[in-house]
């Protein structure tokens, strides 16, 4: 408590409370923004699992390529638009970050072009040896009446020094079936001082003093100015954001992640969003 408190007073940040007045009167000529889903969503977990090349054929055979890939699928509760919507959006946010150069939009296109580069590969290298693999597990981690949000792993490695792994984290508005950017559910403005916020949270989780540079500390922030990632979702009445490897620091520095509850800038939550009521 003493290292957050000295921190919080060489930044001289005020985080806001939670106080309120009454709102009873403010929008009662005002519709509803739109109706919270009475029940969580239904869903099942589809799967994909293949072992394609030469293993197909000969057990024996350490030339493969082999994917598992498992991911939600909505299935009830919402309307059928929205439900179209949100599985279009989750396919997509999962294939683009399959670390593909040429991002596919269907997961028969991923398992084409992996295929074929394999393919090409070991036709023209016959003594190489190493499987392919592409693992990706996604699922709902939290659920609320007007938003739904998901955690994707994904793990590739296709030759190379050494694998490629990230994590996802992404919100869905259950009203529209799109995904939730910072800007949907915070003011106008809202990014100086939710930085400011999120900068000190990141400098207590890798112990790095204010008077410390960012880029002393070996990070790549631009400017040396620290600044959150669009890669969130909202758990809990908190902001989860994750950065990835070789996002701002070099692989050997791994990934972070950064928690950032909605009461400390409560003033910041706009009105209309998904999370206006956890204002009160």
């Amino acid at each position: 408590m003493l290292r957050k408190s000295l921190l919080l007073t060489a930044f001289s940040l005020c985080l806001f409370g939670c106080s309120f007045g009454d709102k009873s009167k403010e929008q009662e000529n005002q519709e509803p923004i739109a109706e919270a889903i009475p029940r969580f969503v239904e869903y099942e977990i589809e799967k994909i699992s293949e072992e394609l090349g030469p293993c197909s054929t000969d057990t024996t055979s350490r030339k493969c390529l082999i994917i598992n890939i498992e991911y939600p699928k909505i299935t009830g509760v919402v309307s059928q638009q929205v439900m179209e919507k949100l599985n279009e959006n989750i396919q997509n946010d999962i294939l683009s970050s399959t670390f593909l150069s040429d991002k596919p939009t269907t997961f028969d296109e991923l398992k084409n072009e992996l295929e074929a580069d394999y393919n090409t590969i070991i036709k023209d290298f016959p003594e190489y040896a190493n499987a392919w693999n592409l693992e990706v597990n996604s699922d709902i981690l939290y659920q609320d009446s007007l938003f739904i949000s998901l955690a994707s792993t994904v793990y590739s490695y296709t030759g190379g020094a050494h694998p490629n792994s990230g994590q996802m984290y992404r919100s869905y508005d259950l009203r529209t079936g799109e995904a939730i950017g910072l800007a949907d559910i915070l003011r106008e403005g809202y990014e100086e001082e939710l930085n400011q916020v999120a900068e000190i949270e990141f400098r207590m989780t890798k112990e790095i003093p204010p008077t410390e540079s960012l880029e002393e500390r070996g990070y790549w922030f631009e400017n040396d100015r620290f600044e959150l990632t669009e890669n969130f979702a909202i758990i809990n009445k908190s902001l989860i954001f994750y950065f990835n490897p070789y996002e701002i620091a070099p692989y050997a520095m791994g990934p972070t992640e950064l928690e950032l509850k909605l009461t400390d800038f409560v003033s910041l939550i706009k009105e209309g969003g998904v999370i206006e009521n956890y204002k009160n």
